[in-house]
């Protein structure tokens, strides 16, 4: 596997390029402000017609927003960013600008229950879904035909905890003339930075690792800049394609499905995902280096039958783990406690890990996904998402590794002597 682990220092996270306000404020001000008054008729009107820079209205343009998606452009290195209201907006933006009725698209079964059930709503826009379980690139290759428009995965699947290659699925796509679109979340740019495998769209819930404690709901999408939309001759009818060649895409998105659906992002969470983004390097760093020591942990404990997690030598997806800086395994893990009863245990009897909903969090958080975000799944569905009565999914977080582990142990000791 060609490895290109070209990730930006820290230094590149802590140095916003932002033009100073005049109180030489060092953190990106606030613009909490609705909209934007100009001098003159004229001005506002060339706005308008982009005809000339400027902020108007926060739903299109906003000086906070803009420098979060200048700074996720940059990280990623792509062409430009466009910030949402939360990552299921980033997924649905992002489909609707290159898809239309009778298109469908190529995806793997192990997704995330929120994209899946996204795939599901589409139906009624005429747009299906061709479901690939060994999402291979052999397999992607196979399950293109001439009505896919793209190829979605998320880069470690959540909460199946796959990992893809993304080099070989680019190459698939591309050999379709059409264009891989990767869900980044539980990666980020600081452990790998997709574009530079050859993914042309990269989408995050910014909620998660890139704000980095919880207190903000967000999504984000990077256009690369690099898929040739005019030479692939698949686009024509959704994207301006003759006028704005590569950065079509973007163009589109931000004129019209964006913005007229109102899925913007309000300037004060994108204020803290720029306060987050400051410490990402550090803190995967030192998640990543938890889960790899939890997981060899519980990996040697009686009583867990199963432990998923990419950096453990026994994963299948370990050798994929070399797309990573450093081979990083991410902050994700599961574990199968062979009844739902044993789960339920496990995660009541934890003192210092938190029981929600979230992944990416400073703190140790714990899940319980078939009673949660798959509750509205049938089994066959949850299954092929690596989803059992038994599995608990854990978002490891930045507490002393001897405390996670010393959490772990007295639930499990605890849960031993219950059943």
């Amino acid at each position: 596997m060609e490895k290109k682990q070209d990730c930006c220092s820290a230094t590149a996270y802590l140095h916003l390029k932002h033009r100073a306000d005049a109180m030489g404020a060092s953190m990106m001000p606030v613009y909490q402000t609705s909209a934007f008054s100009h001098s003159t008729a004229e001005e506002l009107e060339q706005i308008f017609k982009n005809q000339k820079p400027g902020f108007t209205y926060s739903r299109v343009g906003n000086p906070t927003v803009n420098a979060f998606e200048n700074q996720m452009a940059r990280l990623e290195g792509g062409l430009s960013a466009t910030a949402c209201a939360s990552g299921s907006a980033a997924i649905a933006c992002c489909f609707m600008t290159l898809l239309k009725s009778g298109d469908n698209v190529v995806v793997p079964t192990g997704l995330y229950g929120g994209t899946l059930n996204w795939l599901k709503d589409l139906e009624a826009f005429g747009i299906t879904t061709h479901f690939v379980e060994a999402f291979t690139a052999e397999n992607v290759a196979a399950a293109i035909d001439e009505k896919t428009r793209l190829v979605f995965t998320e880069i470690i699947s959540n909460p199946k905890i796959e990992v893809v290659d993304v080099k070989a699925l680019a190459d698939a796509a591309h050999g379709a003339a059409i264009p891989l679109v990767v869900d980044a979340t539980a990666v980020t740019p600081s452990l790998m930075r997709p574009i530079a495998f050859g993914a042309d769209i990269v989408v995050h819930s910014s909620s998660k690792y890139i704000n980095g404690n919880g207190s903000g709901v967000s999504g984000v999408i990077v256009d690369s800049g690099r898929f040739p939309w005019k030479k692939s001759g698949k686009f024509d009818e959704v994207l301006p394609c003759q006028r704005f060649g590569p950065a079509a895409f973007t163009a589109k998105l931000r004129n019209t499905i964006w913005q007229d659906v109102g899925a913007c992002l309000s300037p004060v969470h994108a204020w803290l995902n720029l306060s987050g983004l400051e410490t990402l390097p550090l803190r995967m760093k030192t998640i990543c280096e938890n889960a790899q020591a939890l997981a060899e942990f519980l990996e040697a404990q009686d009583g867990i039958e199963e432990v998923n997690y990419p950096g453990l030598a026994s994963s299948p997806w370990h050798g994929h783990t070399d797309q990573f800086a450093h081979h990083r395994g991410g902050g994700l893990l599961t574990v199968r406690l062979g009844s739902k009863a044993r789960a339920f245990q496990l995660i009541n009897h934890l003192k210092l890990a938190l029981n929600l909903p979230n992944i990416g969090d400073t703190k140790t958080l714990v899940l319980h996904p078939a009673s949660t975000i798959f509750v509205h799944s049938d089994q066959k569905a949850r299954e092929a998402a690596g989803v059992y009565d038994d599995t608990v999914r854990i978002s490891v977080g930045l507490e002393d590794i001897k405390d996670i582990i010393s959490d772990f142990v007295q639930a499990l000791e605890s849960l031993n002597e219950s059943i």
